[in-house]
């Protein structure tokens, strides 16, 4: 059992180990980088236990990617382990510009809690629990097997007096332990933040009303240790009355008394439990957090090595935007940037707004699909599909939206798939232009949305399947709306140029461009620290002018519409802020601007990776 209280509380600043060491009979908990700051908060019995069960279910998480990669294997404790329960991955972190160590290492000298969850086996659990006892129930389907026993009368009718039938009560020499059992494990699952099963749950508190009170609790800094000395009395009594010992009994009594007597201060001096190389995990925990943020057609290279198949599976969903591969090969070795993602400015197009919309007094010959907006310049024309000519489109937007006093249709969100508009759009673009598009399904946005960026794609994948422009110019039928109010008179050729220019002017944007992201296992304070300049400048900012040399190469020689796309960089650093809202904040600068800090906070990005 852990004394949370005897913990100390330690941020390395030159040491990837995260976990429990024991050293001169003391046990130091070395916590994340970025700790540091909020360590005065920690110190205590209810934050050092938290954070011990958010970084064990962490390293579970790691370990079965581990596994699942062949980096060790599936036997026992999560693989092959020494003597002392130390894993070694068979693949290293490869980081060897930034860690003195390649390997990835698992302690788990003395693993209390994993050996117990081990031990749980929900059937046969149950199966010892509810023992058979005979009940003067009866079941008339088991007659048939107690007619040897029974009385018969004089009318020849057999009378049973008794069957043996499962019966839930409890028996204390044979059962406690599995209750006992149950409490412990129920303890342990509700810090784990797991559900338990009804059945074990009613088990454990069936032990905890034999012997606790309840409000007391294991984990609970002000009744852990009387919980404690009861769970020895009640072992040790159970122990002691029970008569038939059997396997099923040794495993369960074996399980409780590692628990409640495995005392960490006796072991060695020495990591006890916990990872080396952290920055492993750390890169693992930030870019699963990108895969799931990220569009798959915008995450243009990824460093898959610690990511579980589930997040590659999702990394790989669709064809990327902008092909790299074979980007960084470089005299016969092949870089690994962490991830490459395309950037623009409908990533931050996420806001809720509200335009006021009305029917225009003209018709538009009959067609009645331009509407006035409060909020944008242009006249739009906004259909939807099987549209009639004689109903205006303000009136189906009456449908769906709320109207104000003054008759006018309040439009709080996205207009629904069906719904289609067009106008002409006015340079340069801004996020409200663009905002408006979004809102109102503009057919150059939908383009945006499936990063459709040449006239002929658009054309066939968006145009075409809807019946618009059959031919070079619309002179058709007065009953299609699309055509002959959206695009009537418009040339097929002069829509494609308005298009192309749409895209130019989007791509050109400051706010479109592939950022190259590196993940960091380190603090800010490295990288202010005058003394590590050029330490920093030969680990991790040459790597960093490599990668965008390369990727400049790539896209230069595409000669399309993104040859021209600007590059940034950032470090993605690790921080502590369990008050904060916000999972991914930007920081400061480093080498005036050329690289932008992003401060990840720790607590949501573990939620993000354990969910």
């Amino acid at each position: 059992m852990i004394n949370f209280n005897s913990l100390k509380l330690i941020v390395p600043d030159n040491y990837s180990f995260v976990g429990i060491q024991k050293k001169d009979n003391e046990l130091y908990f070395y916590l994340p980088k970025g700790f540091d700051a909020r360590l005065s908060e920690l110190d205590t019995f209810v934050g050092k236990r938290d954070l011990f069960f958010l970084l064990y279910k962490i390293f579970g998480t790691f370990k079965e990617i581990c596994i699942e990669k062949g980096y060790i294997d599936d036997l026992d404790e999560f693989g092959t382990q020494d003597r002392d329960g130390v894993i070694n991955s068979h693949r290293g972190s490869e980081i060897e510009d930034e860690e003195d160590d390649s390997e990835n290492i698992f302690y788990s000298k003395l693993d209390i809690i994993t050996n117990f969850l081990k031990a749980y086996e929900e059937p046969k659990i149950l199966a010892l629990a509810y023992r058979l006892g005979k009940s003067n129930k009866f079941d008339v389907s088991q007659i048939h097997k107690y007619l040897h026993q029974a009385v018969y009368l004089p009318n020849h009718a057999a009378y049973v007096d008794e069957m043996l039938l499962p019966r839930r009560v409890m028996q204390f020499e044979s059962t406690d332990i599995v209750t006992m059992y149950c409490y412990i494990f129920c303890e342990i699952k509700q810090q784990l933040g797991e559900v338990v099963n009804a059945e074990i749950t009613a088990l454990a508190e069936r032990f905890r009303q034999h012997h606790l009170g309840n409000q007391d609790s294991l984990f609970d800094e002000h009744s852990y240790e009387q919980v404690l000395d009861i769970l020895k009395d009640a072992l040790e009594t159970i122990d002691h009355n029970t008569p038939i010992k059997d396997a099923d009994y040794w495993q369960y009594y074996e399980a409780i008394k590692l628990f409640i007597y495995g005392n960490w201060h006796h072991a060695e001096n020495g990591e006890i439990w916990g990872i080396k190389n952290f920055h492993s995990v750390w890169e693992s925990m930030c870019l699963t957090y990108i895969v799931q943020i990220t569009d798959p057609s915008l995450l243009l290279h990824l460093d898959d090595r610690y990511l579980s198949s589930k997040t590659v599976e999702r990394a790989k969903l669709s064809t990327k935007l902008i092909n790299l591969s074979n980007a960084f090969n470089i005299n016969g070795s092949s870089l690994k940037p962490d991830a490459i993602v395309f950037e623009s400015i409908t990533n931050k197009i996420k806001g809720d707004k509200t335009y006021k919309v009305y029917a225009n007094n003209w018709n538009d010959y009959g067609y009645k699909t331009i509407i006035k907006c409060l909020n944008i310049d242009s006249n739009p024309s906004v259909g939807y599909i099987g549209q009639e000519t004689n109903n205006h489109t303000i009136n189906k937007l009456q449908e769906l939206y709320k109207i104000d006093s003054s008759g006018k249709v309040i439009i709080n969100a996205p207009l629904p798939n069906n719904f289609y508009s067009f106008w002409e759009i006015d340079f340069p673009l801004d996020l409200e232009s663009l905002h408006q598009m979004y809102y109102f399904n503009h057919f150059f946005y939908l383009a945006l949305t499936k990063q459709i960026t040449d006239w002929d794609r658009f054309n066939k994948e968006i145009l075409q399947p809807l019946g618009i422009f059959s031919g070079s110019l619309y002179k058709g039928s007065r009953d299609d709306v699309f055509n002959a109010s959206l695009f009537r008179d418009k040339d097929y050729k002069l829509i494609g140029e308005k298009f192309n220019n749409f895209i130019r002017h989007f791509l050109n944007q400051d706010e479109c461009f592939c950022e190259i992201i590196d993940i960091k296992y380190l603090d800010t304070k490295y990288f202010q620290d005058p003394n590590k300049i050029e330490e920093i400048k030969r680990r991790s900012v040459r790597k960093q002018f490599v990668y965008e040399h390369l990727l400049q190469k790539a896209l230069e020689k595409r000669n399309d519409q993104y040859s021209n796309l600007s590059i940034r960089s950032s470090f993605w650093l690790p921080s502590y802020l369990p008050d904060d809202s916000e999972l991914l904040q930007d920081s400061s600068t480093f080498m005036d601007g050329y690289i932008k800090f992003k401060n990840v906070n720790f607590k949501l990005l573990a939620e993000n990776y354990l969910g």
